[in-house]
């Protein structure tokens, strides 16, 4: 508020000890109209580093934030340059605030300045445009239906603040997008209005982010309603205006990004809805260029710390062994005396969600969608963030365990024709404490508490137990529970596996399909751990870091697709990660879901790629039971269909070809009652 920001710097407190750090915290603000400039120099938008007693003005309709900085913080930046080392999100540069950020206290003075607009003091002064109109607006978010008119009236008396452009065009787009019935004419109206206001406030404010955001939302919610209205398909100009929008919010957010200003959430959602876009144009490539980018956000989604991989002193890891379908390796579990949590670190995580569920009262605390009775989650950054004991403890596990054990488990992969591990330093991509407790979820008609069948995010999933099965613990134990591989199915071993016992692991790729299997009794409490990695200083051609979760993004946004689109991309999916038997199932389901009457050679080949392209899914994994019955009615597809267009002959013998069919749907149905039992 006001009309001037004087900002005074006050120095700095150490927190912590200084003695082997080189470089003095000192305080600094980012300025966001100064963005334009740091897409190529990220400092440019930083003022500082500020000695005490510096001072700094800005009108106070400018969108700063105050920063703790390394006192050579330009030289950082120039010397990452040099090396190459500052194009990623995971630069030298933002390392090196955010570290410095933990070292230091700082302190400033901020003195919001405003003006008399008369000067006979007996009568009440009226206040400068400015702060009438930033007063409407704030005004304006309390008022429910009357939001646009506080908002307009807001826009009158002070032409010149972007904000009342941004918010009268985010209320446009609300009522355009409402879920009432609502005249298509009228929403029109609303976004074409919402989109009028966002194109003033870019024109006003180029370096908002938010603004080209909404900007592009708003374009896309114009595209479904004129193809609701029958005016036009889903691909027409208008996706080019939504790539423009998206793509320079993108860049507005890597900025702030990469200082350290803001985390990643919106900068992800951001690059999603691009990245959605871009296939819907069918411009795969650059779809691909900003999922590579998506990905290296959840590199470094989490404030744990990534893997060291300068330091070479010899660790302590857990035994551990490979569960094996016939010769296919499935899972890893540790065993033995060394485990990965103790008694102290499973003691301290449990009070930190216990502590966390309490005050959450009943409400959601996990942004994961699949939720049960009986299910309760929460995410370890979030029982980080306000106890400093449990993250340090958590930061030594992954750097003295979890870490090495990946990269001992995973190593010889390459070799025996799976993924190696990354070339970059693992890092968390996400974790979360998971809690099942099966006798709410029987009391709710449930068999027990338990999750689907699915895939995880990243590259690895870590699960480990944090209390006793009744097996170990007949008084306090749980009953059930465990975790469901759908690999072992095919063999004659048990399909339900837990660690070896409390604070043992269970290790898969998360490709890797798999199920909670339902926890019939007690309480079941595990941390499961997905790892990513961030992107490698030099990496290599044959390498590429986000290939497994690019091919699994891809492969969801292009079900989404028109037919012919959906195609490309799921084409393109199952290049980047070959060995997911997703990719091949769901590229030979959507080969066969063309034209029945379609009698040319290019349905008959698409017809034929789907046998072979489910064959490959079935033997990439030979215990999903989808493949098999996906499988067994595209060997039927194909022969009604060479019957129809007197391609018969193109047929293998006709005994041959029933018989697999058969055998595909035995294998489905014994499949399945393994998954039902």
């Amino acid at each position: 508020s006001g009309m001037i920001t004087a900002h005074i710097d006050l120095g700095t407190d150490e927190i912590y000890d200084e003695a082997n750090q080189q470089n003095k915290a000192m305080g600094g603000l980012f300025m966001e109209s100064l963005v334009n400039d740091a897409l190529v120099d990220t400092t440019s938008a930083v003022v500082g580093p500020l000695t005490p007693g510096q001072l700094v003005v800005h009108r106070s309709m400018e969108r700063t934030a105050a920063m703790i900085l390394p006192s050579n913080l330009h030289e950082i930046e120039a010397e990452s340059k040099e090396h190459s080392k500052q194009s990623g999100l995971d630069n030298p540069t933002r390392t090196k605030i955010l570290k410095t950020a933990e070292t230091a206290r700082h302190y400033c003075l901020r003195l919001t300045l405003t003006v008399k607009n008369n000067e006979n003091q007996e009568e009440i002064a009226e206040a400068p445009a400015e702060e009438r109109s930033y007063m409407l607006r704030s005004f304006a978010r309390f008022r429910g239906d009357d939001r646009v008119r506080y908002l307009t009236l807001a826009g009158i008396i002070d032409v010149d603040d972007y904000e009342n452009h941004l918010w009268l065009g985010f209320d446009y787009s609300a009522r355009a997008n409402t879920e009432d019935e609502v005249d298509i004419s009228q929403r029109m109206s609303d976004i074409n209005k919402a989109i009028f206001h966002l194109q003033k406030a870019a024109e006003l404010c180029p370096t908002d982010a938010r603004v080209p955001f909404q900007l592009g939302n708003a374009f896309v919610a114009r595209n479904s309603m004129m193809y609701q209205a029958g005016e036009g398909t889903e691909q027409y100009a208008d996706l080019s205006k939504v790539a423009d929008a998206l793509q320079r919010s993108s860049q507005l957010e890597t900025v702030a990004v990469k200082l350290g200003i803001h985390d990643i959430n919106d900068l992800a959602i951001c690059l999603n809805g691009l990245a959605t876009n871009f296939c819907k144009m069918g411009e795969f490539d650059s779809a691909v260029d900003v999922i590579s980018r998506w990905g290296e956000c959840g590199s470094i989604r989490s404030s744990l710390e990534p893997e060291d991989l300068a330091s070479h002193e010899p660790k302590s890891i857990p035994k551990f062994e490979w569960i094996k379908a016939g010769e296919r390796d499935v899972a890893i579990t540790t065993y033995g005396d060394t485990a990965v949590f103790d008694e102290d670190d499973i003691a301290l995580i449990r009070a930190a969600a216990d502590k966390r569920f309490a005050q959450a009262n009943g409400a959601q605390t996990s942004r994961y969608t699949m939720q049960y009775e009986g299910n309760r989650e929460v995410h370890l950054d979030g029982l980080c963030k306000n106890d400093p004991a449990l993250k340090e403890r958590m930061d030594n596990i992954l750097q003295e365990k979890i870490y090495p054990l990946v990269r001992e488990a995973f190593k010889d992969q390459g070799d025996n024709g799976g993924h190696p591990p990354p070339l970059g330093a693992l890092s968390v991509y996400d974790s979360i404490f998971v809690r099942y407790n099966g006798d709410v979820a029987r009391k709710a008609g449930r068999i027990g508490a338990s999750q689907p069948l699915h895939q995880d995010g990243g590259m690895y999933s870590v699960n480990i137990a944090l209390n006793a099965h009744e097996d170990d613990d007949p008084v306090n134990g749980f009953t059930g529970g465990g975790t469901f591989l759908e690999a072992l199915s095919v063999g004659d071993d048990e399909t339900v596996r837990r660690p070896a016992s409390t604070g043992h692991a269970l290790l898969h790729r998360t490709t890797q399909r798999h199920a909670g299997a339902p926890t019939t009794s007690g309480i079941r409490d595990i941390l499961v751990i997905f790892l990513t990695a961030r992107r490698p200083e030099t990496p290599i051609n044959n390498e590429y870091t986000y290939g497994i979760e690019t091919a699994m993004r891809l492969q969801t946004m292009a079900k989404e697709l028109p037919r012919e689109q959906c195609l490309r991309g799921l084409e393109l999916a199952r290049s980047y990660d070959p060995l997911n038997s997703e990719m091949s199932y769901w590229l030979g389901v959507h080969l066969l879901q063309g034209d029945p009457n379609d009698p040319s050679d290019e349905r008959w080949e698409e017809i034929c790629r789907g046998v072979e392209t489910l064959e490959a899914a079935a033997e990439l994994n030979p215990a999903d039971a989808r493949a098999y019955y996906h499988l067994g009615m595209a060997i039927s597809t194909r022969h009604k269909y060479a019957m129809r267009t007197k391609r018969a002959h193109l047929l293998p013998p006709a005994a041959d070809a029933a018989s697999r069919m058969i055998e595909t749907f035995e294998e489905a149905i014994r499949l399945e009652k393994i998954c039902e039992e």
